[in-house]
């Protein structure tokens, strides 16, 4: 029974970690879309922008996971603030929808 148990326990974490890690869940969990859309700027620039700043920096993913994390500033009046409740897997899924907006 003990067994049973714990593979029962196994599964539903699988399960909810494979939910979790479906990236456009995670941008509307987070609630991305209040300030960015796909290819339209809001109060903060388009997935399609962004996208398009990072597409040949070698570290494009890490930067961008880094700053869904911990924030940025940019030139203008608004900034991305800092999300630290979402997790560094959750963050790298949501980079990688990002990214592949324009491919």
């Amino acid at each position: 029974m003990k067994a049973i148990v714990v593979v029962l326990a196994a599964s539903l974490a699988g399960a909810t970690a494979a939910a979790a890690a479906d990236p456009q869940q995670l941008l509307e969990r987070y609630r991305c879309n209040v300030c960015h859309a796909a290819h339209e700027p809001l109060a903060g620039p388009s997935y399609a922008a962004i996208a398009d700043h990072y597409r040949h920096q070698k570290q494009a993913y890490a930067i961008v996971a880094a700053k869904i994390r911990v924030g940025a500033r940019g030139g203008g009046l608004w900034h991305m603030p800092p999300h630290p409740e979402v997790s560094r897997a959750d963050a790298e899924a949501m980079t990688r929808a990002i990214i592949a907006v324009n491919e």
